[in-house]
């Protein structure tokens, strides 16, 4: 098993044309329903692997969020069930910039990758062979509750700023320094902004992405790590990002899980980058649900018979029990990207069209 490291500097200097990703929209819900694709032209050198020969290495791309050294077991754990499919090496490409992650997968650079709504509709955009295959179920091994969460949180210091009666708003984040994620997130940018445009009445998501406009200062954590150590550490007033991606570093201290009013401690023994700021809170002021990430292919660089094998591999009853890939969420040792929520939860199949109400919302294409 190899992993590999791919940086912005390097892509470009293979010829990537990076571009930022526009921004759209929110998903208001877990469910979803509609068809179609999106359009776009297939990015340079997309189909020079369509001919690779099964032998060749396969190689998958994480966002930022799922790139850290405590999460390498469960990467390796999830090239491994590559391999166990298909009989390929697998190369496991991290990254620090979602723009690099997206244009890997959509130039044929990696052939699968784990992209959440909004990166996988932006590849897809890019190179329409670019397509959805699974994704974790919710707890009855299906797709309707299929969802984690965009929060909005501050200190819980300064909850008291955003109290609403018994309850509180995100009414008094304008003027705030905000964090985001990155402005190709699904979770740590579409969703929250599109609150944030909605209950402020903006004409677009666009007065959100520089300071002086809405907020005193904008700040992009480059992963939902990093945005939420903007909040803890005291460089941002409010910030968005969610809950899977660092629920593992908390505690819960107060209040229903996922809910506002929630209040979150880092855990005293929290590594990096949680380890600067140790004991400190936040309070959850604005909550949305999102679609699950999806694992896609480039189906222009990777053969359908191993893209069958995979998805058969993936979505079988060994993978779902591997307690490497979906971990135990009672075990606070285990560093995992997916948890067993049931004894039901496992990677189910997902297409293109499950995707949709992220393209629709707001009348975004």
């Amino acid at each position: 098993m190899k992993e590999g490291f791919l940086s912005r500097r390097q892509f470009v200097a293979g010829g990537a044309a990076l571009a930022m990703a526009g921004v759209f929209g929110a998903l208001t819900g877990c469910t979803a329903s509609g068809s179609g694709a999106a359009a776009g032209a297939s990015a340079a050198g997309a189909s020079a692997g369509s001919s690779a020969a099964s032998s060749d290495v396969l190689t998958m791309v994480w966002l930022p969020d799922n790139s850290s050294a405590d999460l390498s077991a469960a990467r390796e754990a999830m090239g491994q069930a590559i391999t166990d499919a298909c009989g390929r090496e697998v190369e496991l490409l991290t990254t620090t910039d979602y723009n690099v992650a997206i244009e890997a997968i959509a130039s044929g650079k990696a052939q699968m990758a784990y992209l959440g709504a909004e990166g996988y509709v932006q590849a897809n955009k890019k190179n329409p062979k670019v397509l959805a295959a699974f994704t974790n179920s919710d707890e009855e091994g299906g797709l309707d509750g299929a969802c984690y969460y965009s929060r909005i949180s501050v200190l819980s210091e300064n909850a008291d700023q955003y109290k609403d009666g018994d309850s509180y708003s995100i009414e008094n984040i304008k003027g705030k320094s905000f964090s985001f994620v990155s402005a190709t997130s699904t979770s740590g940018f579409k969703v929250p902004s599109s609150a944030i445009v909605d209950q402020f009445g903006l004409e677009s998501s666009d007065e959100l992405l520089e300071g002086g406009a809405f907020f005193s200062e904008v700040l992009f954590g480059n992963s939902h790590q990093g945005s939420a150590v903007n909040l803890l550490s005291g460089d941002a007033d409010a910030a968005a990002f969610d809950d899977v991606d660092v629920d593992m570093y908390l505690n819960l201290v107060s209040g229903e899980a996922n809910s506002v009013g929630a209040v979150y401690q880092v855990k005293d023994d929290a590594e990096a980058p949680f380890d600067t700021v140790r004991g400190k809170q936040f309070t959850i002021i604005g909550i949305t649900p999102v679609l699950n990430a999806p694992i896609c292919f480039n189906e222009e660089a990777i053969s359908e018979e191993d893209r069958t094998k995979i998805v058969e591999h993936f979505c079988s009853d060994e993978v779902a029990n591997n307690p490497q890939i979906f971990v135990d969420p009672e075990d606070e040792n285990a560093k995992g990207i997916f948890e067993k929520a049931s004894e039901k939860t496992r990677f189910v199949e997902v297409d293109d069209a499950w995707y949709e109400p992220v393209r629709k919302l707001n009348g975004a294409e």
